[in-house]
C-alpha cells in the first residue's frame, strides 16, 4: 500500500516568526495545495482506483518523498480540505473572546470560514468527485468524525470540561450538523451570502432550542 509518513497529519501548520520562515511556510502551503488539486482532478478524470501516488506527484511536479512529507495516502490528499477546515475551526473556537458562550463562538467561527470555503475551487471539485464516486463517502464520514472530535476537544478546552464530557461532544455534533444541513440546502449558484444566511438560520434554531415550526395557516384551515 502506498502509505508512508514523516510528519503527523494532525499537526496544524506552524506559525511563521520571521520573513524566511514565512516564505518557507508559504511554499509548503503551495506544495500542499498543488498536491491536493492534482489528486482531486486525477480522481475525477481516471477514477479513484486508477490513480497512484506517482500520478499525483507527476501532475504536481514533486517527488514521492515530498508527497509523503504531507500525506500518508492518496485519499488523504483528496480530503485535505477537511483537514485544513478542521484546523481552522479549532483555532477559531480557541481564539473567540473568552466571555462568548460556546455555541455563538462555534457559530461565528463557521460563519467566518464560509467565504473562503465558497471561493475555493477545490472544494467544488471535491463535491463533484463525491457525487461521481459515492464509494468515497465513507472516507468523508471518517473525516467528519475526526472534525467533530477535534471541535469537541476545543470546546472542552474553552469550557474547562473533560474532553469526554457530554456537553462539548453534543455542542460540536449539533453545530457541525447545523453547518452540514445549511450546505445541503444551499444552491451554489446563489453565492456565499446565501450560504451564510442558511448557516445563521440553522444556528438560530439551535440557539432557540429547536422550537417546532408553526404550520401554515392555510394548512390548518384545510384540516378544520
Amino acid at each position: 500500500m502506498e502509505s508512508r509518513r514523516t510528519a503527523s497529519a494532525e499537526d496544524p501548520p506552524p506559525a511563521a516568526d520571521s520573513p524566511s520562515s514565512g516564505l518557507r511556510e508559504r511554499k509548503k502551503l503551495e506544495t500542499r495545495s498543488a498536491l491536493r488539486a492534482a489528486a482531486v482532478e486525477l480522481y475525477l478524470d481516471k477514477g479513484p482506483s486508477a490513480v497512484t501516488v506517482h500520478d499525483i506527484c507527476e501532475a504536481a511536479g514533486v517527488s514521492p518523498r515530498t508527497f509523503f512529507n504531507y500525506f500518508e495516502t492518496k485519499d488523504d490528499a483528496v480530503f485535505d480540505w477537511d483537514h485544513r477546515l478542521t484546523h481552522q475551526l479549532v483555532k477559531g473556537v480557541r481564539d473567540r473572546p473568552s466571555d462568548e458562550p460556546p455555541l455563538p463562538a462555534l457559530h461565528r467561527t463557521i460563519h467566518d470560514a464560509v467565504p473562503a470555503l465558497v471561493a475555493d475551487p477545490g472544494w467544488h471539485s471535491r463535491g463533484a468527485l463525491l457525487r461521481r464516486y459515492p464509494e468515497l463517502i465513507p472516507r468523508l464520514l471518517h473525516s467528519n468524525r475526526r472534525m467533530e472530535e477535534a471541535v469537541a476537544c476545543a470546546v472542552a478546552e474553552r469550557t474547562g470540561l473533560p474532553e469526554d464530557a457530554r456537553y462539548p461532544r453534543l455542542l460540536a455534533g449539533a453545530g457541525l450538523a447545523a453547518f452540514r444541513t445549511a450546505m445541503r440546502a444551499w444552491d451554489p449558484g446563489t453565492g456565499a451570502d446565501s450560504l451564510l444566511g442558511l448557516v445563521d438560520e440553522s444556528f438560530g434554531l439551535l440557539a432557540a432550542g429547536l422550537p417546532a415550526p408553526e404550520r401554515d395557516a392555510a394548512e390548518r384551515d384545510g384540516e378544520a
